[in-house]
């Protein structure tokens, strides 16, 4: 028998091998099963909220406390139907000015259903065009309904009198668009 003879019954004879192998292990019920895929829920709402500034937001970073609000709805659920609006208010201090700054929030969102979501997150001034500044906030979900969650919120701050920026005064209120992401695997 030449050299590619013998290759041939040894790569036979690995196939029968492994082949006995895999049909033992199948018979004796040891074949791992990969887990079931975990499913997301999902809710998301969009809605709008308000902000006044103490002292107002000037060009120079500083500390503010900042009066919130935001109230979401309509939303939609791939796992909560019930739940179709909420919102929360909050007092805060970051360090911000009117072109950065970074802000750290625990809030509790009521829902429509009286339930209540607390959230801890860190939000991150984004700027962009046309006098807009977006506040994305990134976090999980502390306790309540959808706890151990992880939650993305944005805050569309439309400064309608930027020239305050440059004033010892400052912004001392923006209103805008907001919304919510909370995702959760089941």
């Amino acid at each position: 028998m030449g050299t590619s003879g013998i290759r041939n019954s040894l790569s036979g004879l690995r196939r029968s091998v492994a082949g006995v192998v895999v049909a033992a292990t199948v018979a004796a019920g040891l074949v791992a099963t990969a887990p079931a895929a975990q499913a997301a829920e999902l809710l998301s709402c969009v809605g709008s909220g308000a902000n006044t500034y103490q002292p107002g937001v000037t060009a120079q970073i500083r500390p503010v406390t900042i009066t919130s609000r935001a109230d979401y709805g309509p939303c939609l659920s791939t796992g909560t139907p019930a739940i179709t609006s909420g919102g929360y208010r909050i007092v805060v201090t970051g360090l911000i000015s009117c072109l950065a700054g970074s802000v750290s929030i625990m809030v509790t969102i009521t829902w429509n259903t009286g339930e209540t979501t607390t959230v801890a997150a860190a939000g991150v001034v984004v700027l962009r065009p046309a006098n807009e500044t977006v506040v994305v906030y990134q976090g999980r979900v502390t306790a309540g309904r959808f706890e151990g969650a992880a939650v993305v919120m944005n805050a569309v701050v439309l400064n309608t009198t930027p020239q305050q920026c440059l004033t010892p005064e400052g912004v001392t209120s923006s209103s805008g668009p907001a919304d919510i992401t909370i995702t959760q695997l089941v």
